[in-house]
């Protein structure tokens, strides 16, 4: 198994220049379809993380003979196998645990990273003008390739603090990257998934960590059958805004968590239809749900 510690050092020197300090943290669990999509990804990729520590929470597929194949094709990659399905809250920690370098790079393993990702986000951290750094992505279906949309992510700090405080997602997990003290010192809860990602960034604003998004796709976002943004109940919902009620002392009203429920269970049907004038129809109703939110994100196509 190859780690930052034993890489080849003939291939390492002729390479210093494209590898960063920086840590890949990926949880997998049964994504073996999207796997070659993934490591090619970054077996083409100019620049390459130190570590890129792929954690496999007890696949019942075959990931883990995917993953092994790329062992001598990506000299930073780190296979962690756990064996047992712990989670993915455990499994990420287990990833943070194992990492050395000084950032961390969050990305899950059905989506694809854009080859500018690792250099525009290290550049930022390294001139600190934040702690934690996202960025848009471009929305793609697994099953047709198609593209079906661009997130709207607010830049600066402040805006991002404002849209956190109201419970909602300031940065979208799989592009962030960070210092890695900030996910050593607030590591996941396996309780709060699916709301993980609102809780730990919402931790660690709440600590006093700067952050930013860069104003362009650096990740392709797959949307298919499993994925967490196409299965969305109501529960997971009602979890975020019970956790920032919690850390930001605030009390959310229940009809507006199911109000703001609705609108977003219509806008990703409108997402997801086949049908031209089904998509209209769910579009209607979820911009009369939220006028504001829906602008929003029609602007940003």
């Amino acid at each position: 198994m190859l780690t930052s510690s034993n890489i080849d050092l003939d291939r390492r020197n002729k390479n210093e220049s494209s590898i960063l300090d920086i840590s890949v943290v990926a949880a997998n669990y049964n994504n073996a379809p999207f796997l070659e999509d993934f490591f090619e990804a970054w077996k083409n990729s100019s620049t390459l993380p130190m570590e890129l520590i792929f954690i496999d929470d007890g696949s019942k597929d075959n990931s883990l003979e995917i993953a092994y194949k790329y062992e001598k094709e990506i000299p930073t990659l780190i296979i962690l196998p756990l064996g047992q399905n712990q989670g993915f809250g455990n499994a990420l920690n287990a990833g943070i645990k194992k990492a050395s370098c000084k950032y961390i790079l969050r990305i899950d393993p059905d989506d694809i990273v854009l080859p500018e990702r690792l250099v525009k986000q290290y550049e930022i951290l390294e001139s600190g003008k934040a702690d934690v750094v996202g960025s848009d992505a471009i929305i793609f279906q697994s099953k047709t390739g198609k593209d079906i949309g661009l997130t709207n992510f607010p830049q600066d700090h402040e805006t991002i603090s404002k849209v956190v405080h109201r419970g909602e997602h300031g940065v979208l997990h799989p592009t962030v990257m960070a210092k890695t003290e900030l996910f050593k010192n607030n590591p996941y809860i396996q309780a709060n998934v699916p709301a993980e990602d609102y809780d730990i960034f919402a931790r660690m604003l709440n600590s006093g960590a700067k952050f930013y998004n860069i104003k362009e796709p650096l990740l392709r976002y797959r949307i298919h059958q499993r994925s967490a943004s196409n299965v969305l109940p109501f529960s997971t919902i009602e979890k975020t805004y019970r956790i920032r009620d919690e850390i930001f002392s605030t009390k959310t009203n229940k009809a507006f968590v199911i109000w703001y429920f609705l609108h977003i269970k219509c806008y990703r049907k409108y997402l997801f239809s086949d049908n031209k004038f089904k998509g209209l129809f769910y579009l209607g109703l979820a911009s009369f749900l939220r006028p504001d939110k829906v602008l929003k994100k029609l602007l940003s196509l």
